[in-house]
């Protein structure tokens, strides 16, 4: 999770991929998104709460944000700029988002005991679903090429 403005997210690289991959699904399509999702950076709206403690005072608690399809599953949300984020956003009710890698995404997928089934990118626009299954197995080819034990 980084600590930087969210104006400067940009990921037009990625639409392109998104799109390109919807107009025509293929291996290679999805391989070359999937391998630009992976050093993209993308704005993940929040819900902040100031909780008071006895003995420590007080702390503040994040929660994710997120959207649940016709089907019922649950998706964290993610945007890949703020003209996506505003089309989520419309009433501006909304005005804290962390910017978040796919490590953080992965991070956050498995660590909370919760029934979402992963992240959604561009719920308005591209509207494409990451499974928590899909991006743990690119999380684990991503390691073992850096670690030089995957061939190509």
């Amino acid at each position: 999770m980084k600590n930087q403005p969210s104006e400067g997210i940009r990921n037009p690289e990625l639409v392109e991929a998104m799109r390109a991959m919807l107009r025509h699904d293929s291996e290679k399509t999805r391989g070359h998104m999937a391998e630009i999702l992976m050093d993209a950076q993308l704005l993940s709206p929040i819900q902040q709460q100031t909780v008071l403690t006895e003995k420590e005072g007080p702390s503040v608690r994040i929660k994710f944000e997120e959207i649940q399809n016709i089907e019922g599953d649950k998706y964290y949300l993610a945007f890949t700029d703020m003209d996506e984020y505003a089309k989520w956003n419309e009433d501006e009710t909304h005005d804290r988002a962390l910017i978040m890698t796919m490590e953080d995404f992965g991070n956050i997928l498995i660590r909370n005991l919760n029934d979402l089934k992963g992240f959604v990118i561009n719920p308005f626009g591209e509207n494409v679903s990451i499974s928590k299954s899909l991006l743990l197995s690119l999380l684990k080819q991503r390691e073992a090429r850096e670690n030089g034990t995957l061939e190509n």
